[in-house]
């Protein structure tokens, strides 16, 4: 072969040299040329296409007889020398891709070579295009990953299963988990109830997005969040799989923003009612007291049953004023000592003040605190008030010889959680909405204002109170405190 082949013979051999001008890859064929000792010194082209004139801007006569460093780009000549040379001897050669830059070029080449008798073709096509939309992919694909990381909100891909393919660092951060951890598990195992997961799942099944789904979600140490969670089904084309893309905002701080607010609320209203109660009762009431005190002198010591009735009136009078006397007090923030000093040794002080209940009804006392020794500015008459009421509680929720009554210490971040569970008789949903409101009791003497008190004076404290409950299950009160000190 000595030139490219165009006229119009039709003889196998131009039929083939016309196929090879019209392809879409350059070829060129080169001989070696040896020196005495046979070694390879250079290669001499013998045949070029079309396309590899037009590639290398090379007229076809020009090509021909070329030696191959005057021929191809440095970057493919010089740079591949040494392979073609291992070509030749060994017919081995790795298909690769180059960037060149000439003065006529600035792209890339794909490049191929293979043996031919002393010497070697080598293909070579401009893919220029296609590695520039990979760079553009690349560029892009990047631009998402890095949203996709640096989200403020967590992130999560989901296969078919549900089980975690990815998520992002606010995901991580969020929940505790390392990327290893959490793809072995599915989102179901991160729902607080299953009752939560299964509208979740039926609705992403029936490729229905999921949009503001309120649920709690439980982290890797089983601490609740409230979150919301906005999820869509999206088919990935590379595996054949339907996954499932979200985002999770965590909303606890502000779910409990609105509910301070709501019990800030409701004990301004409290304690309106209750200034205005112990303004319209109390004059009357006092009055009344007046009243009977000069009714007792002028009764005559022999009328019957006289003292009786006079003491029933003095009995429900002086319990009248007690009720608003406490009805003030469960409302009102409370004038607070705050000394700093061992959390420990208030609840100790307090539980010492039941443990004769305790012993009496055979209940069980498990105590579980954090070995670090927590300091906190607190008023101890009023924290003990408040520790007390939660103790008496569970201590009468439970049957005797089967109770056990829990207090436990435990440190999240930067809170300190005071945990008071019992295993009694539990508290009805229904209740459980009411249980702080003024008045609500379940107790057939009970003025229901004790837990108003304690959530007032942990409030005060400038602390936070929750309850969890189940009937026939038992009752959790947990007290947060932020950790201002830690001995």
């Amino acid at each position: 072969m000595s030139k490219s082949i165009s006229d119009n013979n039709t003889s196998p051999e131009n039929l083939l040299h016309s196929i090879i001008d019209t392809t879409f890859f350059g070829v060129l064929n080169f001989k070696s040329i040896r020196n005495s000792d046979s070694e390879i010194m250079d290669f001499e082209c013998i045949f070029a296409n079309k396309t590899a004139s037009e590639l290398l801007a090379v007229d076809v006569s020009d090509l021909i007889g070329a030696k191959m460093m005057d021929v191809l780009p440095e970057q493919i000549g010089n740079g591949f020398f040494k392979e073609y040379k291992r070509l030749v001897e060994t017919g081995k050669f790795a298909k690769v891709e180059q960037h060149c830059k000439t003065d006529k070029f600035d792209g890339w080449f794909q490049v191929s070579a293979s043996k031919l008798g002393d010497g070697f073709t080598v293909t070579f096509q401009d893919i220029s295009d296609v590695k520039k939309m990979q760079a553009d992919l690349t560029t892009r694909g990047n631009k998402y990953q890095k949203l996709f990381d640096e989200s403020i909100d967590a992130i999560f891909l989901l296969d078919e299963q549900f089980q975690f393919i990815n998520v992002n660092s606010s995901f991580r951060q969020l929940f505790g988990f390392n990327l290893g951890n959490i793809k072995e598990k599915s989102i179901k195992q991160l729902f607080l109830s299953e009752k939560d997961f299964l509208p979740f799942e039926n609705a992403l099944k029936k490729n229905k997005k999921i949009d503001e789904l309120e649920v709690f979600l439980l982290t890797k140490k089983s601490y609740k969040r409230f979150c919301l969670i906005n999820s869509v089904p999206v088919y990935d084309e590379e595996r054949q799989q339907q996954n499932y893309l979200g985002v999770i905002r965590d909303m606890t701080k502000r779910k409990q923003a609105e509910k301070d607010i709501m019990v800030a609320e409701k004990l301004s209203m409290t304690g309106n009612i209750a200034r205005t109660i112990a303004h319209e009762v109390r004059n009357p009431l006092t009055n009344l007291s007046l009243a009977l005190e000069q009714l007792k002198e002028e009764i005559p010591e022999d009328i019957e049953d006289a003292e009786l009735y006079l003491s029933i009136i003095e009995r429900n009078t002086k319990r009248i004023g007690n009720l608003i006397t406490d009805l003030l007090n469960s409302s009102k923030p409370k004038k607070l000592k705050l000394i700093k000093q061992p959390i420990k040794k208030l609840i100790t002080e307090a539980l010492a003040l039941v443990k004769d209940r305790i012993k009496l009804q055979n209940l069980e006392l498990v105590e579980d605190y954090s070995q670090e020794n927590i300091i906190l500015p607190l008023d101890s008459d009023q924290f003990k008030i408040a520790l007390l009421n939660l103790f008496i509680n569970a201590i009468e929720s439970m049957k005797p010889d089967h109770g056990v009554l829990k207090i436990a210490e435990e440190i999240h971040d930067d809170y300190l959680m005071l945990i008071i569970q019992d295993n009694g008789k539990g508290i009805s949903p229904t209740a459980l909405k009411k249980l702080f409101e003024p008045f609500f009791t379940g107790k057939k003497e009970g003025t229901g204002l004790g837990l108003t008190t304690v959530q007032n004076i942990i409030h005060s404290h400038k602390g936070k109170i929750e309850v969890e409950s189940e009937l026939g299950q038992g009752t959790t009160f947990t007290i947060r405190f932020q950790i201002n000190c830690v001995e």
